[in-house]
């Protein structure tokens, strides 16, 4: 979960959409890691966050660059993202151009022990407890984060400067975010948007490294999974709350999506024996 290898970072010098996404700390050396059109030169003591599905990218890496890092794929981020509930779409765009941080030594010294807290639960938790434990350390790294976006947001001295593809991108996610329990069809938001539902995939795909099907889809999983968190819900209840014509057809979908039925889902986190 913890690696300090940097062969295992989830970049390399072409561009690409990244699986897995990571957080980590540099601690020496430098090198230049770009996420979309946007790129910094790390140095010692940048905290460096990159979500799945970004195009990214590294290079000039100095020979002493190194890093203290964990992973984390488009399933466990939905997890982690799934109990926060608070977390707008335009939060993934400031995320994009803002991926990197500096930290004061006590700061960076905070992170690594943070990590380590992180490799010691996974080694050391009973394994029906472990993944519940790392999400919620997860939750709390990527809340912070939240916390700076909302206070960046408020700040009326700063201004967030985006391309016509990236406001289409974020209009969308928006409106997904209102409308996803009702309308899960392509047509809808491109007529919202008034442009053709061709152009919208294209779009949508370039910026967020996925269809529009696809990030409906993550949103509705993880309304699902927010709902099966609270065991006083049923699953026929989340049926209708999420808009399902029935239970079947939520248990097939979300299968579909995540490999396993929503009661298998909430054993899980539960941690019924």
């Amino acid at each position: 979960m913890i690696y300090t290898d940097i062969s295992h970072l989830p970049l390399n010098i072409h561009e690409a959409y990244l699986k897995e996404g990571f957080g980590g700390l540099c601690t020496s050396g430098t090198a230049v890691i770009e996420i979309f059109s946007v790129s910094h030169r790390i140095f010692p003591n940048d905290i460096v966050t990159v979500l799945p599905l970004q195009l990214a990218s590294i290079r000039e890496v100095s020979n002493d660059f190194s890093m203290t890092f964990f992973k984390f794929d488009k399933v466990l981020f939905i997890d982690i993202m799934s109990s926060l509930g608070k977390i707008t779409p335009d939060f993934f765009f400031y995320m994009r151009k803002n991926f990197r941080y500096h930290l004061t030594n006590g700061e960076a010294q905070r992170f690594l022990g943070f990590c380590e807290i992180i490799k010691f639960r996974n080694s050391s938790d009973d394994p029906t407890f472990r993944n519940e434990t790392i999400l919620h350390l997860l939750r709390i790294y990527f809340w912070d984060f939240y916390v700076s976006f909302l206070k960046a947001n408020n700040d009326n001295s700063n201004s967030f400067t985006n391309s016509n593809k990236e406001n289409i991108a974020i209009k969308f996610t928006m409106l997904v975010a209102e409308h996803y329990r009702n309308h899960r069809e392509i047509s809808f938001y491109a007529a919202e948007l008034c442009i053709s539902p061709t152009y919208l995939t294209k779009v949508i795909q370039e910026m967020n490294g996925q269809s529009p099907h696809e990030l409906i889809a993550d949103y509705v999983i993880i309304e699902i999974k927010k709902l099966l968190r609270n065991p006083l819900v049923d699953v026929k209840n989340v049926a209708q709350q999420t808009n399902f014509a029935s239970q079947s057809s939520l248990s097939r979908f979300f299968r579909q999506q995540t490999g396993m039925s929503p009661s298998e889902y909430r054993r899980r986190i539960h941690t019924i024996r």
